[in-house]
């Protein structure tokens, strides 16, 4: 089951950072700006700052921000995989 949470986890963290990134690449514009406009969006909001998109502090917010996408598809495929692997385990016991 290890194997299994591990190959789960590996490709959930792959599709996380892809759909990410795709949605900034793809759908930043129309939306109004991407992941760099919303997080300093958020920024000055939060600490009545006045970052640009373009500052140090934005891109590690941008960062942290994209690794938490990533962490919940690994752990989200992960557990998913483990699930597959139990069902695929149990449907092909033998008595």
């Amino acid at each position: 089951m290890k194997k299994a949470f591990y190959i789960g986890a590996i490709i959930g963290g792959v599709l996380g950072i892809s759909v990410a990134l795709g949605m900034d690449i793809l759908l930043g514009n129309s939306l109004g700006g991407g992941w760099a406009e919303a997080v300093a969006g958020d920024i000055n909001r939060l600490f009545n700052a006045s970052f640009p998109s373009n500052h140090y502090i934005v891109f590690v917010g941008v960062v942290f921000a994209i690794s938490i996408i990533v962490a919940l598809g690994a752990l989200m495929g992960g557990i998913s995989t483990v699930m597959l692997a139990g069902l695929f385990k149990a449907l092909t016991k033998e008595k």
